[in-house]
């Protein structure tokens, strides 16, 4: 199965660059791809549960679903404690990790990288 990772460094409620990486991460999986986000910088905030945005697309209902399709998300542990998002504040099924450990897997393990970020 071909891999595709998508590294978001946007956040949720910043503009719709991380709904563009929930859509496109949709579009990959409905396809037959293995998919995997990373978020990085204020791409973190992709995790936080209980999202309740007003203006913009609910990505973590979106990413909810997706994650039942296969999709697997991680977000940066440092940048997480930098934003005050700690253990326990995260959707189920998502992980908080590093840069070293699981952005340096997914990179290596996957056909393609697609960087969002402004």
């Amino acid at each position: 199965m071909k891999t595709m990772t998508i590294q978001v460094r946007t956040g949720t409620m910043m503009n719709m660059d991380t709904n563009v990486a929930v859509k496109l991460a949709r579009a990959a999986l409905d396809k037959g791809y293995g998919v995997r986000i990373f978020g990085y910088g204020e791409g973190v905030t992709l995790i936080k549960n209980g999202q309740d945005p007003k203006r913009f697309p609910n990505v973590g209902n979106e990413t909810i679903e997706l994650l039942g399709k296969g999709l697997e998300v991680v977000v940066c542990e440092t940048c997480c404690k930098a934003r005050g998002i700690v253990r326990g504040e995260e959707i189920e099924g998502t992980k908080i990790g590093s840069l070293t450990n699981d952005l340096s897997r997914f990179v290596t393990e996957s056909d393609r990288m697609v960087t969002i970020a402004r």
